[in-house]
C-alpha cells in the first residue's frame, strides 16, 4: 500500500492551497459581452476548469477576484474569453494593501518581489511559503509595502534563502528541474516531512496520491498492502492501517506488528480477486483471496479475507480498519500436524469446556473456558490465529436487540469474527456463555495471548 503520507488534499492540481487567509484586493475582470459562467459542481477545481475551458488558472483567478485556489460547490465563475493580464498591475497600486499574485510561467521570487516593491521575507511569509520555490499558477500574497526596498535587497534574501533549500535537497541530486522542484515545494507547504529528502519516485507517488487527487481506490490499497507485507516492508504496510486497528491490535507499537509477521517466516504475500462488497459513505468493504507462503517449504496457505476500509477524514485516503478470515477450504477436524517439535498450538475440548496451550503433544497449560450457547454454537475445525487485538468492540443483535461490549481484552481471531479472548461480564467459566467465541478469564487469556502468535494453529473439536 502507499505511504501514510502527511500531505492533505488541494483545490486544484497544480496550485498550492493558501494555508493562511489573507485579504487580496477584490479585481474586477474586464467588460466582456455575455461571459460564460460556470457554476462549479462537485468535484471541480480550478486544474480542471482551466482543462475543460482552454484558460489558465490566473486568468480565472483575475476575472474572479479570487485569492486563492479554492473553489465552492455552486460559486458562480466568470470564464474569460482569452488569457487577458492576470495580475495587478505594480504600479499605481495601493500601497497599502495586499494584493493577490498568480505565478505566471519563468517568474521567481526575487523578480515578483522586485517588481512590487518588496521582499522575497515578506512574500513568503504573508504566502505561508516554507521555501522561495514557486511554481506555475501558485496564489501568492504580496503584502502591503511598509517602505521603500532597494533590488539588492530583495536579490540578496532570495539569493540566500534557495541556497538553504537546495543545501536540504542535495540528497536527490545536485539538480532539481522544474516539475521535480514544483512537487517537492507543494508536499513541503503541506507539512510533507521529507519533501527535500524522499526519492524523485516517492515524491511523484505522494504528489499523484495527495495533491493532484488520484487516491487509491479501496480494491488497490488492499494490494499493495499485501505486496508490502510481502517484500517485508513493514512500515508501509503499518502505514496503511487506520490509528484504531493499530491501537487494538499493537497498541501503536510498530515492533510487535512487525515482529507478528516476522514469527511467521513469511516467504510471500499475495492479494487477488478483490470484490466490493459493500460501500457506506466513508467506508468500504472488499473480499479478496489472500495466500500466505510460509516456513522452510514456503507452503501455501489460502484465505478469504473480508476486509473494512475507512476513507480518511481530510485526505480521503483509504485505510484498512477491519479484518475477518476465512480459510478457502473446509475447516478439517482433524488433529493438527504439531509437528515433532516444539511447536505452540491451541487445543480447544467443547464438550470438557476447556482450552489446552499445546507444545507438541504436550499440554503445557489447561484453562477452564465458556464457548458458544446452542442458539450460537462455535465452529469446529482447524483453524489459524490471523490477527491480535489487545483490545476490540465487539457488537452484534441478539433476538433483535443490539449488544456491545467495549474494550474486550486479549482477542484473537481465528474464523470470521469467532476469536478467542478475555471476559470481563462473566465468570462462569467451565460452562457455556458465548455467542461462538471462547471466553477466558482475563488473567488466562492474557497467558495465551503471549503464548501464541498470527498463524499459530487452533483445533476446536467436541
Amino acid at each position: 500500500m502507499y505511504l501514510i503520507n502527511r500531505a492533505t488534499m488541494f483545490g486544484t492540481m497544480l496550485a498550492l492551497l493558501v494555508l493562511t487567509a489573507t485579504a487580496g484586493a477584490v479585481y474586477a475582470a474586464p467588460d466582456v459581452p455575455n461571459p460564460v459562467v460556470h457554476v462549479v459542481q462537485p468535484g471541480d477545481n480550478l486544474g480542471r476548469l482551466s482543462e475543460r475551458y482552454g484558460i489558465s488558472i490566473a486568468a480565472l483567478a483575475f476575472a474572479n477576484g479570487l485569492s486563492s485556489s479554492v473553489i465552492h460547490v455552486g460559486q458562480h465563475l466568470v470564464v474569460p474569453g482569452s488569457d487577458w493580464a492576470v495580475n495587478p498591475e505594480s504600479q499605481g497600486r495601493d500601497p497599502h494593501q495586499p494584493i493577490t499574485y498568480v505565478v505566471r510561467r519563468g517568474d521567481y521570487l526575487g523578480w515578483v518581489a522586485r517588481e512590487y516593491g518588496t521582499t522575497v521575507e515578506a512574500i513568503m511569509n504573508a504566502s505561508s511559503l516554507a521555501s522561495p520555490l514557486i511554481i506555475t499558477d501558485q496564489f501568492l500574497t504580496i503584502p502591503a509595502i511598509s517602505g521603500p526596498v532597494s533590488e539588492d535587497a530583495a536579490e540578496t534574501v532570495v539569493d540566500a534563502a534557495v541556497a538553504e533549500t537546495m543545501d536540504d535537497s542535495t540528497e536527490v541530486g545536485e539538480e532539481v528541474n522544474e516539475v521535480e522542484a514544483r512537487m517537492r515545494q507543494e508536499l513541503h507547504n503541506a507539512h510533507y516531512p521529507f519533501a527535500f529528502t524522499e526519492s524523485p519516485d516517492e515524491i511523484n507517488r505522494v504528489y499523484r496520491d495527495t495533491v493532484r487527487g488520484e487516491i487509491a481506490m479501496p480494491a488497490d490499497v488492499v494490494v499493495t498492502y499485501w505486496t508490502y507485507v510481502s517484500e517485508k516492508r513493514y512500515e508501509a504496510a503499518w502505514e496503511l492501517l487506520t490509528d484504531g486497528f493499530q491501537a487494538r491490535a499493537h497498541d501503536h507499537d510498530f515492533e510487535e506488528y512487525a515482529q507478528s509477521y516476522r514469527d511467521m517466516a513469511l516467504c510471500s504475500a499475495q492479494a487477488e480477486n478483490m470484490v466490493i462488497a459493500g460501500q457506506s459513505g466513508s467506508e468500504t468493504v472488499v473480499d479478496a483471496d489472500v495466500t500466505y507462503r510460509t516456513g522452510a517449504g514456503c507452503i501455501p496457505q489460502e484465505f478469504n479475507m473480508t476486509l473494512t476500509l475507512e476513507a480518511l477524514p481530510v485526505s480521503g485516503e483509504w485505510r484498512i480498519e477491519k479484518v475477518a478470515v476465512t480459510p478457502s477450504r473446509e475447516a478439517d477436524a482433524s488433529e493438527p500436524d504439531a509437528g515433532d517439535g516444539g511447536s505452540n498450538w491451541i487445543d480447544i475440548d467443547i464438550s470438557a469446556q476447556r482450552v489446552y496451550a499445546m507444545v507438541g503433544n504436550r499440554r503445557a497449560r489447561e484453562f477452564a473456558a465458556s464457548t458458544g450457547i446452542e442458539r450460537y454454537p462455535t465452529v469446529t475445525g482447524q483453524f489459524q490465529v490471523y490477527v491480535k487485538f489487545r483490545k476490540d468492540d465487539m457488537r452484534g443483535v441478539d433476538f433483535g436487540v443490539p449488544w456491545y461490549l467495549p474494550d474486550v481484552p486479549y482477542v484473537m481471531y481465528f474464523f470470521s469474527d469467532y476469536g478467542i479472548h478475555g471476559t470481563y461480564w462473566h465468570d462462569n467459566f467451565g460452562t457455556p456463555m458465548s455467542h461462538g467465541c471462547i471466553n477466558l478469564s482475563i488473567a488466562d487469556a492474557e497467558w495465551l495471548y503471549n503464548f501464541s502468535q498470527v498463524g499459530t494453529v487452533v483445533n476446536i473439536h467436541h
